[in-house]
This record gives C-alpha cells, sequence and structure tokens, in this order.
C-alpha cells in the first residue's frame, strides 16, 4: 500500500437489504437479503435519472442506515 494511504473497512451486508426509497421518501424496493443490489422497474428505456432522485440505504430489518443519494444513471433498454 503507497505511504499515506489506508485500508478501507468492507462492511459486511451478508445480513442486510439495500432499500431504495424515491424522493418523496417512499419506500419502492427492498433488495435480497445479503445481495447488496435492488432492481428499480417501471422506468423507460433511455430516462435520465438525476442524482439524488433516488435515496439508497442498508437495513438489517431492525437497524437501518443513513439515506444517500443514488447518484444519476441512465435507463437501458430490455435485452431480449
Amino acid at each position: 500500500m503507497a505511504a499515506g494511504k489506508t485500508a478501507q473497512a468492507v462492511e459486511d451486508r451478508s445480513k442486510q437489504s439495500l432499500k431504495i426509497y424515491n424522493k418523496a421518501g417512499k419506500l419502492i424496493v427492498t433488495g435480497e437479503l445479503g445481495k447488496g443490489t435492488a432492481a428499480i422497474t417501471g422506468l423507460a428505456a433511455g430516462t435520465k435519472v438525476a442524482a439524488g432522485d433516488y435515496k439508497a440505504s442498508f437495513s438489517d430489518g431492525t437497524n437501518e442506515s443513513d439515506k444517500v443519494d443514488v447518484p444519476a444513471f441512465n435507463v437501458l433498454p430490455a435485452e431480449g
């Protein structure tokens, strides 16, 4: 490791789910336990989603992390 750099601890998310909220604060999807992912569905292909349109947090079912902005992304066309 380079001088002045420190290793960043990796959170154990094996007993947590990723939760996604819309701008109004409504929970729209909870990902599968331990996967660290969640799929936002129902958006049209080509939609440009701005940073902060969605918020994300992790939850173990009892405790929940602070919500953070989901970065901007573009919705890709469906495969198939």
